[in-house]
């Protein structure tokens, strides 16, 4: 019997859905059934609480929400709880009906917010049609280099510029990395620490202490971190610090006068 003639019967049909969350090729799979769920790709969705409120079809796709329900020690509810996300959680809704193998893609979006009350959080999800037809950054005039570091435009590669050493000592955010007093500090100021799959801003480096915008779970002594420096996006960092100046995306010698404020430009 097909997914439709299930859908269509008054009492054959025997729903449930699948859902899957994933943060690049991390994933978490859970079903609303009562029972795990084998997929056609091998995948099993565990059972958990798990319940999804509705979602209107308008004109415009674009602005289609849906909060979904999870017991709030659930795992991807816990994302939220670090306070610093490695990427984008996509969610993706599948439907189909027990004793039965087709399913259809029911919802896709990304995971937006997180709240909790009690022993459940409610995960706020926008459709992914929220992404299309935005308007794109624009470039702009600027004296400043607008490249993302280590990106294309940059030009900088970043294996070449990686630095890797042992985690000595963690207070908080804060933490000690052996092999770093050779380097000046702030040398990684602006850069990103790596820990396993953990990624983090660093937002300080003084001698060998690294500051972190946000503390990596888990981090302790003797575990190896791979460290990047980071960029004022200026000339004297572009030049001196990367001899990348022949990539410099900023425009240096903008002129500091307004020519429409009004005020003679001589």
């Amino acid at each position: 019997m097909s997914y439709a003639t299930y859908e269509e019967s008054d009492s054959s049909g025997q729903p449930l859905e699948l859902y899957r969350f994933s943060v690049g090729a991390q994933q978490w799979l859970f079903t609303s059934a009562d029972h795990e769920v084998g997929s056609l790709a091998e995948e099993k969705y565990q059972p958990v609480y798990i319940k999804r409120g509705g979602f209107s079809k308008g004109g415009d796709a674009r602005r289609s929400t849906m909060d979904i329900e999870i017991n709030a020690a659930n795992d991807v509810a816990l994302l939220f709880r670090d306070g610093w996300l490695a990427g984008t959680v996509i969610v993706t809704i599948f439907r189909l009906h027990h004793g039965d193998s087709e399913k259809q893609l029911f919802w896709k979006g990304r995971i937006t917010g997180c709240k909790w009350a009690g022993s459940v959080a409610t995960l706020s999800s926008d459709s992914a049609f929220t992404l299309f037809k935005r308007a794109g950054l624009r470039r702009v005039y600027q004296v400043g280099c607008p490249h993302v570091l280590y990106s294309a435009a940059c030009g900088i590669n970043a294996d070449a510029r990686k630095v890797v050493g042992t985690v000595m000592e963690v207070i908080d955010g804060r933490l000690t990395v052996d092999g770093l007093t050779s380097f000046a500090s702030g040398y990684f100021l602006g850069g990103m620490l790596q820990a396993g799959t953990e990624l983090r801003m660093i937002n300080g480096h003084e001698g060998a202490t690294i500051t972190m915008v946000d503390a990596i779970g888990g981090l302790v002594a003797g575990t190896e971190v791979t460290l990047w420096p980071g960029c004022r996006h200026d000339m004297n960092d572009c030049g001196g610090k990367f001899n990348n100046i022949v990539n410099y995306g900023g425009l240096p010698y903008l002129p500091t006068k307004n020519p429409f404020s009004g005020d003679a430009l001589v």
